[in-house]
């Protein structure tokens, strides 16, 4: 018996890094989720009672294509809703905004009972936008030898505040539990790959965590539960030296961030849900 009436779905972002290691020697709902993108999260939420399964988006497709895929898999999982009629979603980064696509474009409020979204650029990300008008013409380039990253424009400001207008009745209005968590960090603490991208939304919005600003990844104020010490990459479960803390080591960051999702978990348990 789980402790969830639903099972819980992990959705990850744009561009999985294990992508290719994903494909040869299957990660996604294996017993050894250590080198998955969400780094000993389901095996952590099954140890306590949760019964838990990735999802699989293509790599940096559109919003609307991710979030297709993100149907697919689910029904898979459920065996299309007959063993369970609904699911809890936790999304991390375009994760988050693929599953609002999915609910809103498929109208599957009835089937989602709660959206909870982590790192998630709900606003967009200026990061984005600075890709996209610096280096455009690799969307079409891309497409040429068979791959979609389209899904970068998806992320700019444009687009997903036109996407907030369009769905905001909607999603004030239907059954689904949405929530909201943060994650910022100092420039010292953060990733070095992501630190010119933090300095550039720090300038355009302020706190971030290296990928996502505090203000993108709150989404509504009525969602937001709470901010955490993290930066993009350690919101999946992965440690790096430079933080949280220069001081924490990597076993007590892994126990913070796994409590982290137990407490996700748990949340839900206590809603009956």
């Amino acid at each position: 018996m789980y402790k969830t009436k639903y099972p819980i779905i992990l959705a990850h972002g744009i561009c999985r890094f294990d992508h290719l290691l994903n494909i040869l020697v299957h990660l996604d709902n294996s017993g050894d989720d250590r080198f998955h993108y969400f780094r000993k999260i389901r095996s952590t939420l099954l140890d306590h009672g949760f019964e838990t399964f990735h999802s699989r988006a293509r790599w940096a497709g559109s919003v609307d294509e991710r979030a297709e895929d993100l149907k697919n898999s689910i029904e898979a999982i459920t065996d299309n809703f007959t063993k369970w009629e609904k699911v809890h979603i936790v999304g991390h980064s375009m994760g988050g905004l693929d599953a609002r696509h999915m609910i809103y474009n498929d109208k599957m409020d009835n089937r989602v009972a709660s959206l909870s979204t982590i790192g998630t650029p709900h606003w967009g990300t200026p990061i984005a936008d600075w890709g996209i008008k610096r280096l455009s013409l690799l969307i079409p380039l891309a497409k040429t030898v068979g791959v979609s990253i389209k899904g970068f424009e998806d992320l700019t400001g444009d687009r997903c505040r036109k996407f907030n207008e369009k769905a905001w009745d909607f999603e004030r209005e239907n059954s689904v539990l949405y929530q909201t968590f943060t994650g910022i960090l100092p420039y010292d603490h953060i990733f070095p790959l992501f630190r010119f991208s933090y300095s550039l939304i720090y300038r355009e919005e302020g706190e971030n965590d290296g990928l996502v600003s505090l203000k993108s990844a709150k989404w509504q104020e009525e969602f937001f539960v709470k901010n955490i010490n993290t930066d993009h990459i350690n919101q999946m479960g992965w440690w790096h030296p430079w933080g949280p803390s220069k001081d924490i080591t990597r076993k007590r960051f892994e126990e913070q961030i796994q409590k982290f999702y137990l407490e996700i978990a748990e949340e839900l348990a206590d809603r009956g849900m």
